[in-house]
């Protein structure tokens, strides 16, 4: 299902985000898995020390690997929605090409800081695949989860280059209709959405 604030068309270009935020849309799904079965451990937890005088063992060990993992599975989609936080003071001021550039440009360095955030989470999931890194409670086998971190940077990596290619599309083009990256919006029209969203009478 498409945001309602990324545009489609039939292009290469959109098809290429389609195809990314199909998986995106997966790893966001199994972002939600992962809550679940931390609400279910903690419950668990709770029963088990509270009543049993028995804590689950493996609480802190899965907790401490599972929560890093809520926190990257959601990023490229949220990246591809505009749903981060940021200051728009500046953004909302910008029209045009002045707007696009703006946005081609701290996609670039954003994309440049992932590139070395996702080398330094492989080296670390290679060097904790060749130390035998695990838990201290369970032995639960740590590289997996690092590694799954590399794959996440990766991801956000791909979605910004998709980004930068759309803005880099609009700067040259002049086109006013932005293509597979997230609609600027003002105050009133995140407003008007959100009272959509919810299906109150505006």
């Amino acid at each position: 299902m498409s945001s309602p604030r990324v545009l489609e068309d039939d292009s290469v270009l959109s098809r290429v985000d389609r195809r990314l935020h199909s998986w995106e849309q997966r790893l966001n799904l199994l972002a939600g898995v992962v809550v679940l079965f931390i609400v279910l451990f903690s419950v668990i937890n709770i029963i088990g020390r509270g009543v049993f005088n028995k804590p689950f063992n493996a609480y802190f060990d899965l907790m401490g690997q599972s929560v890093p993992l809520i926190a990257f599975l959601g990023l490229s989609y949220c990246q591809r929605i505009g749903g981060h936080i940021r200051m728009d003071l500046l953004i909302v001021r910008l029209k045009g090409r002045w707007l696009w550039g703006f946005e081609l440009i701290t996609s670039l360095l954003t994309t440049a800081v992932i590139l070395l955030l996702a080398w330094g989470a492989y080296l670390h999931a290679a060097r904790s695949y060749n130390l035998g890194d695990s838990t201290e409670d369970i032995g639960l086998t740590i590289w997996p989860f690092k590694t799954l971190l590399a794959v996440m940077f990766v991801m956000l990596m791909a979605r910004l280059i998709v980004q930068c290619w759309g803005y880099l599309r609009l700067i040259i083009s002049g086109d006013n209709r932005p293509i597979a990256v997230p609609v600027p919006e003002d105050v009133a029209m995140q407003a008007r959405r959100e009272v959509d969203a919810t299906g109150e009478p505006g």
